[in-house]
Formats: structure tokens, C-alpha cells, sequence
């Protein structure tokens, strides 16, 4: 594939025009130019589309008329791709000039790699890792991120087991596995195209060389859980929806899953956050009975 291969940049955004100014920003001074950069605009009600088609009137800008979460923005995307890649970004995201070339680079050095991600720091702590690729254990369906204090513990290109957020994937994975899986909507989908990409034979790949900023609160131990239980409807249906597609443990899982029951539970009430615990017994719910219901 010619170093000169086109470039499909997809970014989803809901109402997060300043932060997304940011993100296009450090995307269109990529040192890595053949690029067609497409915008989803899931039905922002802040100006974003406006504001795109004036100050970056070079932009692809595809407007829905609701919010179509995480995975249908994202795949309406897709959709109007061109490129021989296409590289997901979150709208707060914002990258170092060289990343894209870095990841080009790598994903082009051997045809079995089909996805490339990066290393990505807290933006208002850059020393702070968000992520380095991520995981999940398919005996409990717990996540677990290679995260924290950058002390050189994830220096080196190595295979991964999920790419989030900020990932770069060769056209020819997603002709071979589809888009998204819309069934998410948001949370766990970047876990379940992962696993996609791992099953069909190619392999996802992590460089330290290539590094972005999440614009994400860099949290205390008590706000992420905080936070952990405002997801708390999709982080529990997403999790049995995952399992049940991705995991030959899942019959062990379900039966040891009243533990996630058990601390969702604590938590919910030792933060007076009833509410939370409602939409997780309503996530608990609706994931189950698209397992064992719907899914059959």
C-alpha cells in the first residue's frame, strides 16, 4: 500500500463545539496530509454544524436529525469513507502533529496488523496516561485499562487486546467484519469491534510513538465512581451484550454476575443515588433478556 493512501478521519460530536474546534484543529495540522476528514453531527443543538461549515468549510459535515449515539454516528461515518483507512477519533481528543503518520507507518510495516491505537494522555495532567490499550476478563466481564503515572511501563509497540477512543483501521477490516455493532449504541463498542478484529485474524497494535490528549476529567478515586454509576443503564446492559457475543465463558459469568449486583448496589446506596440503581437493575434487565430472549 503506497505510503500516499487515503485517510478517512470519522469524529461523532454532540454538542461539544469548543472542545471539537480543538480536535479538528489538531487534526488538519497533521504532518500526514491525504486526508478526507468527515464530521457526524448527531444533533447538536449548540452551533456545531454552523460553526464547522464556517471555519472549516474543507470538512465533510453529515447532519442527524436525533442523536444516534456513539456507534450509529459513527457508522453513518463510515459509510461516506473514501479512504484506504479510517481512523476513529473522539471529539475530545487532541493529537500530536506526528500521530497519524506514526500509526500509518506501523499499520503499513505487515499486513496482518488491521488496527493501530496510540498512547493517550490526560490533557490537563500529560504525564498521566488514560489509556495505553485495555482489556476485559472474560470470566467476569471486569475492564481493565493500562492506565496511570507514565513511568515508561508501555514504551514499547506491542499487541493489544482493545483500542479506544482513538484508533486507526485499514479499510480492509471493516469490508471483512462490517461497521459497529448498533445493538451498544455507546460503551463497549470499541470492545466488541476489537474482538471482531482479533477473531477475523488480523491484530490490534499499540505505539507509544504516536500520542494524543483526552479532554477527559483526570478523576479522584470517589468522582470515578461516582461517575461509574451515572453509566450505570448501559454499562450494565453493555456488558452482558458483550459477553454473551465475545466470551465462551459466559454461562460462568452470568452465574458469578450478581456480584456486579452486589457493588452496584453499595455504591448506589452509600452515594444516595437511587436513580442510579434504578437504570442499572433496568440495564441488568434489558442485557439478559437480549441474551437469552431477543438474542434467541
Amino acid at each position: 500500500m503506497a505510503k500516499s493512501a487515503l485517510v478517512s478521519v470519522i469524529i461523532p460530536t454532540y454538542n461539544l463545539k469548543n472542545t471539537l474546534v480543538e480536535c479538528l484543529h489538531s487534526i488538519v495540522t497533521q504532518t500526514y496530509y491525504n486526508l478526507e476528514i468527515i464530521v457526524v453531527d448527531n444533533g447538536s443543538t449548540d452551533g456545531t454544524a454552523e460553526f464547522i461549515k464556517r471555519k472549516f468549510p474543507q470538512i465533510k459535515l453529515i447532519r442527524n436529525v436525533k442523536n444516534l449515539g456513539v456507534t450509529g454516528g459513527t457508522n453513518r461515518g463510515i459509510k461516506y469513507a473514501h479512504g484506504d483507512f479510517v481512523w476513529l477519533v473522539d471529539h475530545d481528543n487532541i493529537l500530536n502533529r506526528r500521530m497519524l503518520a506514526t500509526m500509518i507507518k506501523l499499520a503499513q510495516s505487515d499486513q496482518m496488523i488491521g488496527v493501530v491505537t496510540p498512547k493517550i494522555y490526560y490533557w490537563e495532567n500529560k504525564k498521566v496516561i488514560w489509556s495505553a490499550g485495555t482489556g476485559v476478563n472474560m470470566i467476569t466481564g471486569q475492564n481493565f485499562s493500562r492506565e496511570g503515572p507514565d513511568r515508561g511501563q508501555y514504551d514499547k509497540v506491542e499487541k493489544v487486546p482493545i483500542a479506544p477512543a482513538n484508533f486507526l483501521i485499514k479499510k480492509e477490516v471493516i469490508d471483512k467484519i462490517g461497521l459497529y455493532d448498533d445493538t451498544y449504541i455507546t460503551s463497549y463498542e470499541d470492545a466488541d469491534f476489537s474482538y471482531r478484529v482479533r477473531q477475523s485474524g488480523y491484530i490490534i497494535m499499540y505505539t507509544p510513538k504516536a500520542v494524543c490528549y483526552h479532554k477527559f476529567p483526570l478523576l479522584d478515586k470517589e468522582t470515578s465512581k461516582r461517575r461509574w454509576l451515572s453509566r450505570s443503564y448501559f454499562t450494565a446492559r453493555n456488558k452482558i451484550i458483550f459477553m454473551k457475543k465475545n466470551s465462551p465463558y459466559f454461562p460462568l459469568f452470568a452465574t458469578l454476575y450478581p456480584a456486579w449486583f452486589l457493588i452496584y448496589t453499595y455504591q448506589a446506596v452509600r452515594y444516595g443515588d437511587f436513580s442510579a440503581l434504578i437504570n442499572f437493575y433496568k440495564g441488568m434487565y434489558d442485557g439478559f433478556k437480549w441474551a437469552f430472549v431477543s438474542r434467541r
